[in-house]
């Protein structure tokens, strides 16, 4: 009965409906196998807007705004904000009862990651935009979960408490690092003031504590990592010299294919378009 009624939804085009079990909002366009598409942090679902322009032509697209991001409402994570929307996401693919493509940004490509692993049945593959198994190892590769508690408990404390003015200034100046294309800057802004405080103090609070990589060992998904460095240029950073951190984070995976955006900053799906498409495309057929 469910999968007649979103069948019907789907044959009559781009929908809007939220499943009671889950905190996020979903958006349905297109029809045929689902893709799961999972926006970053503080994003809304409309990241994927041009993507969802083209996959929507031959696929079901689901995509997810997350709880407490760009305007939804926040839910309660009292167990952990990552684990609560990792099993919502996989309860949700279990009610299509098919094996889906997962696509995730960012913090959507680290929960991406993680449901593929631990939910194999319903992952056929997995596209990563971005993201690492352990983010603060990104940054300071002798990063461990205990050096990266007190660092990740300040930053918690300040997205928490900072007034509303300093937070959109701190968002507006930092943005030229995430997007080479200046007339989304506005956007990201918006949706990130837009966010619940709590909620992103606590998602970067998890990101930075949560070292995954010796779970990769059991990864059999079909992944797919897109990496920027472009914004690295001017501090020494080369495409060599990130693939070869991304191929470090992940040495313990199997199957995973590793290709590095030309000149796109973090937004890759904006900055390098044409080239996500066809990674995509290339990927997924």
């Amino acid at each position: 009965m469910k999968k007649s009624l979103l069948l019907f939804l789907l044959l009559f085009g781009f929908v809007s409906f939220s499943i009671s079990q889950t905190s996020f909002e979903t958006k349905v366009s297109g029809d045929g196998a689902p893709i799961i598409l999972i926006p970053g942090l503080a994003s809304s679902g409309d990241v994927w807007k041009e993507t969802v322009a083209e996959l929507s032509k031959t696929n079901a697209c689901h995509v997810l705004t997350l709880p407490g991001f760009a305007g939804q409402p926040a839910t309660n994570f009292n167990e952990g904000f990552l684990p609560k929307i990792k099993a919502e996401i996989a309860q949700y693919i279990l009610q299509l009862d098919q094996p889906v493509i997962l696509i995730g940004h960012s913090l959507g490509g680290f929960l991406s990651l993680q449901v593929a692993n631990e939910h194999p049945e319903l992952i056929s593959k997995a596209i990563i935009v971005d993201s690492y198994p352990f983010y603060s190892a990104a940054m300071n590769p002798i990063a461990t979960v205990e050096i990266m508690i007190p660092v990740a408990k300040q930053t918690k404390s300040m997205i928490e408490n900072a007034s509303g003015e300093d937070f959109e200034t701190q968002q507006a100046a930092s943005m030229p690092i995430m997007t080479a294309t200046a007339g989304r800057i506005p956007q990201l802004v918006d949706w990130s003031v837009k966010s619940d405080r709590s909620t992103l103090g606590q998602a970067i609070y998890e990101l930075m504590t949560t070292d995954y990589r010796p779970n990769l060992s059991s990864l059999k998904t079909s992944v797919l990592i897109l990496g920027a460095w472009y914004s690295g240029k001017d501090y020494g950073m080369t495409a060599e010299s990130v693939k070869a951190n991304f191929e470090q984070q992940y040495r313990l995976a199997e199957n995973v294919q590793i290709e590095m955006a030309p000149t796109a900053h973090h937004f890759i799906m904006w900055d390098n378009y044409e080239w996500f498409m066809s990674q995509i495309q290339n990927f997924i057929k």
